[in-house]
């Protein structure tokens, strides 16, 4: 597998841009439509909802966008990221409520790990912005990745920023497949407007949300990433914005569940990373997690073939790749300590084999056919695509 050097990669940017002028992405946000209306290069379709974004207008964000060496998190770092709404009691088995000391506990153990660069919340603790910031940064030194959408906590993120340094505040401005959330853009704006770092994230199912083929996949993936960036450079050119598009995979076996510890999911988002990269963009992802509901065999078996995957190709950020459990339901900080361990041991020869699916042109039709609707499962492509997609 030569992922660099496919085709499949200038491919899919180039559906990604298609999508966004095509197909639209569906905005009933008047400030985020005004944004892109004032430009020349968007307009906006009264009959679908959707606005269409010329892609002038996204190759010109994409030359005032910081590039990944302006970003303060090096190539091939591993990270905890993600918001658990429960810790997996490693004793009991049982899912509890996060608490400040499981989140400083997390934090402590991040910043005593050299396999670890960069830390995000992990457990989710509600409607405790400035305290979660707060906490972090008492117990970590290293980059960190926040959510705040208040304005008390975009405030102290402001104050960590211009102090501390190394701060980015995720959002995901996107519902997949194609829908801005309106309730996103104001604090997304707000943040922006103040020069505080965003990541955009999405996170398109095949099967589900996305079409069932790997650059099917991986297009829509793009697109919505593209077009928060693209948002973001309208709002203040050259703010510092990481590209967060997560492509995941829904296990037609298991009931359409997401399924994480799929090979293809690890390679999913490895491809997304180096469309980024040939762009230049900062770029997480997500890899080396599980499918597994306790920290078990075969929990460590799907991580070490992710950490090999990532060690073998390389990479710039990849999150939940130490304490999450299935879906990202819960977050075991015993499965943290020992994933640390395993990742450090893990070498790039024990990376499994992989056939690299060929470009599907009708992954690209298939998204022009569903457009902002999750359509998918009843999509005569993925009908298609059952059984012979996403084998590993």
């Amino acid at each position: 597998m030569d992922i660099e050097k496919s085709d499949l990669l200038e491919k899919v940017h180039q559906d990604a841009l298609q999508i966004l002028e095509e197909v639209g992405v569906k905005c009933t946000s008047p400030e985020a439509r005004q944004i892109f209306e004032e430009t020349g290069m968007a307009a906006f379709d009264e009959s679908t909802g959707h606005i269409h974004v010329l892609s002038p207008l996204v190759e010109q964000a994409l030359g005032t966008a910081p590039k990944r060496d302006q970003y303060w998190i090096p190539e091939n770092s591993f990270g905890v990221g993600g918001t658990a709404p429960f810790v997996y009691d490693d004793e009991s088995g049982e899912l509890v409520e996060p608490t400040f000391k499981h989140l400083a506990r997390i934090a402590t153990i991040v910043n005593e790990s050299d396999v670890i660069s960069f830390m995000a919340r992990g457990v989710l603790i509600r409607k405790q912005e400035v305290k979660v910031i707060d906490t972090i940064i008492e117990h970590c030194d290293k980059p960190i990745y926040v959510a705040t959408v208040t304005d008390e906590g975009i405030a102290r993120a402001k104050e960590v920023h211009e102090s501390r340094g190394k701060i980015t505040v995720q959002f995901s401005i996107i519902n997949t497949p194609l829908n801005v959330i309106d309730t996103m853009i104001a604090p997304f704006v707000s943040c922006v407007k103040k020069g505080i770092p965003v990541y955009v994230s999405t996170m398109p199912m095949a099967g589900l949300s996305a079409p069932y083929c790997m650059s099917g996949l991986l297009a829509l993936t793009h697109a919505e990433g593209l077009f928060g960036i693209t948002l973001a450079q309208l709002i203040n050119p050259g703010a510092m914005v990481v590209h967060a598009g997560l492509p995941s995979i829904a296990n037609i076996q298991k009931n359409y569940t997401v399924d994480l510890g799929l090979v293809s999911h690890n390679v999913a988002n490895l491809l997304t990373e180096k469309v980024n990269k040939k762009l230049g963009l900062p770029s997480i992802q997500t890899a080396c997690t599980t499918s597994q509901g306790s920290p078990n065999r075969r929990a460590e078996e799907e991580a070490i073939q992710g950490y090999a995957l990532m060690k073998k190709y390389g990479f710039h950020q990849m999150r939940h790749c130490f304490g999450f459990l299935k879906e990202l339901i819960s977050f075991s900080i015993a499965k943290l300590e020992r994933h640390i361990v395993l990742c450090d041991e893990t070498g790039p020869d024990q990376a499994p084999d992989y056939e690299l699916e060929p470009y599907d042109p009708e992954g690209l039709e298939a998204i022009k056919r569903n457009g902002s609707k999750a359509n998918y499962m009843r999509d005569d492509h993925t009908l298609k695509n059952t059984g012979k997609a996403f084998l590993y």
